[in-house]
């Protein structure tokens, strides 16, 4: 990402709340206590380095009057209340702007691989009708809205984000989501591919993230045992089928789980996911979110699908314990104490003890599968009967 524009979005976040009642459509979300919990890193001498983060937040004011911005039902006219961003979001064509999105379709073209492969997954902006703003971040804003009468999520870019490795990320999580179908992936409907509308259209999840749903909601007393081990078997079902297709994740986490009004958890957020090679993979830029990152990737190490595997032990302990993982901790000492140290959240009580700290193996090739992890929860469900 440009780096002016990350430090000018890292400065705007500093005098916000991290809580987010969506818990961003497109995966995100924040925590409320005072952490950067942008992604960090070791380099080589064990030091944190970078700071890319997909979280998603709300401006303090919309948070406390629990109103999202209103915008107009055109997209059109989008540009012309955007009272926090003025002039540089205005939908203007310039020509560096289409040049480099050019040269990223090329490379598509180049390696026999067209973005939407399909025609009806070609979706003009004049056709979205666009509502609530319901999350906030580095690449752009999601908003709530319709299209062809049915709730959506829209992913919009700002134009101000579309540089040549933002579009090459955007490009990246189309290609993966858009091969995905699956009940506990969340779907991909569409994307605009015109710049500067560049966008990406997928379901609309009322519940919001699981992250809100157990941290923020108020409703965690109301999460039982059974729905808990159901919303995990959701997602371990959504992995599955990620890995099979030899995709990893490498960003999943709470936030990155959205909830839909019959309970169901549906995975989202692909911008940092990876097609897997046979061999363990390395990747020089940064991916996960301290809290639920694996220590290969905290230390910028060759990774495997395994990785997906702590994140979700990380989940796991949240669902068990309801706390936030490592609340009250600075990000750069989680970074720090997981990488170099080999420390780890306190083990809950309980059948998913044990799990949780197979998960958190470190090394990778000892966590189990995701098939393992299945039918232990499996078993641990049919205990409670």
């Amino acid at each position: 990402m440009n780096e002016t524009v990350k430090q000018s979005r890292i400065l705007k976040e500093q005098g916000v709340n991290r809580l987010n009642p969506y818990a961003s459509r497109d995966g995100n979300v924040a925590s409320d206590h005072q952490k950067d919990a942008s992604v960090t890193c070791l380099d080589d001498r064990g030091e944190v380095s970078d700071d890319r983060s997909s979280l998603y937040v709300h401006p303090k004011d919309y948070l406390i009057s629990q109103k999202a911005i209103s915008l107009p039902s055109s997209p059109h006219q989008y540009s012309s209340q955007r009272p926090e961003r003025t002039g540089s979001s205005e939908y203007k064509m310039n020509e560096e702007m289409v040049s480099a999105w050019n040269k990223v379709m090329e490379l598509h073209m180049v390696q026999n691989s067209l973005l939407l492969p399909f025609e009806e997954w070609n979706i003009d902006f004049s056709e979205l009708t666009v509502g609530t703003r319901v999350g906030i971040g580095f690449f752009g804003e999601v908003f709530r809205g319709i299209w062809n009468g049915t709730d959506v999520a829209i992913k919009v870019f700002l134009e101000q984000d579309l540089t040549t490795e933002n579009m090459e990320d955007f490009c990246n999580e189309i290609s993966i989501l858009s091969r995905l179908r699956h009940p506990n992936v969340i779907l991909f409907l569409g994307a605009c591919t015109k710049p500067p509308r560049l966008s990406m259209i997928t379901e609309f999840m009322e519940m919001g993230s699981l992250y809100y749903l157990i941290h923020s909601s108020g409703q965690k007393k109301k999460i039982s045992w059974r729905k808990r081990l159901k919303m995990l078997r959701d997602i371990c079902r959504g992995l599955m089928c990620m890995h099979r297709m030899k995709i990893v994740h490498r960003d999943l986490k709470s936030a990155n789980c959205l909830v839909n009004k019959h309970w169901t958890v549906k995975i989202c957020d692909f911008g940092l996911s990876r097609i897997m090679t046979e061999s363990p993979m390395k990747d020089s830029s940064s991916a996960g979110t301290p809290e639920w990152m694996a220590p290969e990737l905290i230390r910028n190490q060759p990774f495997t699908d395994k990785c997906d595997i702590f994140s979700f032990g990380v989940i796991i302990w949240e669902l068990c314990t309801l706390n936030r993982p490592w609340e009250g901790v600075q990000s750069h000492r989680v970074v720090y104490s997981v990488a170099n140290d080999g420390s780890r959240l306190e083990i809950p009580e309980g059948p998913l003890g044990k799990l949780i700290s197979d998960c958190w193996a470190e090394e990778p090739n000892e966590r189990p599968s995701c098939g393992e992890i299945l039918t232990r929860l499996l078993d641990c469900e049919h205990s409670l009967c």
